[in-house]
């Protein structure tokens, strides 16, 4: 097989990047390339601005987020009142019918799954009216089929609650993470005196869901980032629009020198931004540079964060009582025992057999379906019938496949900016209650102020 030489160069430039990975970091960047990042937005800019970090679908509703590609599941952010009222609607169903070509069930299972049915009704159908006899048309029983067609359902049932479990495990695991994380801001702010130590352990607080994110999500949450990226960066002055190749994630790609990122790469620098927009006071590099180098080593990066609160801690017990130690220490151990659960949702799906052998039921009874349905509906009825038929369950099936990886269906940034701001709130709010001592009384002062109340008292 010959290459042409456009696809010679392509390849030879993708080798040489996959031979001279560059490591990226926040203080120690190459000048000639640095990768910058491409979806994060800062916080400071958030409010001051139009950006946000969050896409939403403006025809689907403002809780949902914009899906780039047919095969991405349904995300939704979280539901506030105005959303819940949209949510119960008495009008939902005409909504739904209405939206139904955009939803992501269909899209997901229109080709090949819906796509075969619809050959094999067309095919059996064709067969059937012009090339068979009448009394050698190809069926199936109907009345056999219905008792597949119940256990198909039980089937597709089963699968859904047992992914629900998951999400709702999981949205669980991070709702430890919100208690434990204002938890520990409160008590960093009644108990550590020490004001460096106080500020440490409040941006580990911070840091500790987004590095958690980029640990549980290959993306960090940036949904519109695809894998699959090639670009040639241009020299500082260049124009920014002939930077890419028809692949680029956002037009606000912005990328200085010669040089081509992986994945990875450009995962790194969207970690690096979010970490460094809460290290932006210049303090505690130390612990900047350490998840950085975790990270970018695929090292644990959650862990590392928690070893940070536990050095913090330990450091504070000459300034915090041993009670308020073990106390600030047991929050530690919630946030690592929720974190190690998580992990084991992430890294332990279903069984793959019965993933496997659903899937082959699947598939052998929705392309079996239209021989059943062929006696009852006819020529006309049999494609529509059977298309809508393997739909409905087909759909219920996807879903729970979808819901089986939590982490990509739950709104896990929106998660970790209310933990931000949970703590930020605590830190700026915060104000310490002073008992005021009062002049105490002697023995002659309290009789005179008994005296007053008796004479009081006789008066009323």
């Amino acid at each position: 097989m010959l290459l042409k030489p456009s696809m010679f160069a392509r390849e030879m430039r993708m080798i040489h990047c996959r031979s001279s990975r560059r490591c990226i970091s926040a203080t120690t960047v190459n000048s000639s390339a640095e990768v910058k990042p491409n979806f994060y937005v800062p916080k400071a800019e958030r409010k001051t601005g139009n950006r946000n970090v969050f896409t939403v679908d403006a025809k689907m509703g403002e809780a949902r987020l914009l899906r780039n590609d047919r095969r991405c599941p349904t995300r939704e952010l979280n539901f506030t009142p105005e959303s819940w009222g949209k949510h119960k609607d008495p009008y939902r169903r005409i909504r739904h019918m209405i939206n139904t070509f955009r939803s992501s069930p269909l899209q997901r299972l229109a080709f090949p799954d819906l796509f075969g049915v619809t050959m094999v009704s067309f095919c059996l159908t064709y067969y059937n009216e012009f090339i068979a006899h009448a009394d050698a048309m190809a069926t199936v029983s109907s009345a056999g089929f219905a008792g597949g067609t119940t256990v198909i359902g039980l089937l597709a049932g089963f699968r859904l609650n047992a992914s629900y479990g998951r999400y709702e495990e999981c949205r669980i695991f991070w709702g430890d993470f919100n208690n434990s994380t204002r938890d520990l801001a409160g008590q960093t702010m009644m108990w550590m005196k020490d004001a460096n130590q106080r500020s440490r352990m409040l941006k580990l607080l911070k840091a500790f869901p987004v590095s958690l994110m980029f640990h549980l999500h290959a993306k960090g949450c940036h949904h519109n980032m695809l894998k699959q990226f090639h670009v040639t960066a241009v020299e500082d002055g260049g124009d920014a629009d002939k930077v890419n190749d028809g692949n680029l994630d956002s037009p606000h790609q912005n990328i200085s020198g010669d040089a081509e990122f992986t994945f990875e790469d450009r995962v790194h620098a969207e970690f690096l931004a979010e970490l460094r927009d809460i290290y932006s006071d210049g303090k505690d590099e130390e612990d900047f540079q350490r998840f950085n180098k975790v990270k970018y080593g695929g090292g644990n990066t959650p862990l590392e964060v928690l070893t940070c609160m536990r050095e913090t801690i330990a450091g504070s017990i000459d300034t915090v009582d041993p009670v308020y130690v073990r106390e600030l220490d047991e929050q530690c151990q919630r946030l690592c025992a929720a974190f190690g659960a998580s992990e084991r949702v992430l890294r332990t799906p279903l069984p793959t057999g019965f993933t496997r052998h659903s899937s082959r039921l699947m598939f052998i009874w929705s392309h079996t379906l239209p021989f059943a349905l062929y006696p009852a509906m006819g020529p006309l009825l049999t494609l529509p019938t059977a298309v809508l038929t393997a739909y409905a369950v087909l759909g219920v099936e996807d879903i729970g496949v979808q819901l089986e990886e939590p982490f990509d269906i739950l709104p896990l940034r929106q998660y970790s900016d209310g933990m931000y701001d949970a703590v930020s709130a605590v830190e700026r709010n915060y104000t310490p209650y002073v008992i005021k001592k009062e002049t105490p009384y002697d023995e002659k002062t309290l009789s005179e102020r008994m005296v007053d109340l008796v004479n009081e008292s006789k008066k009323e």
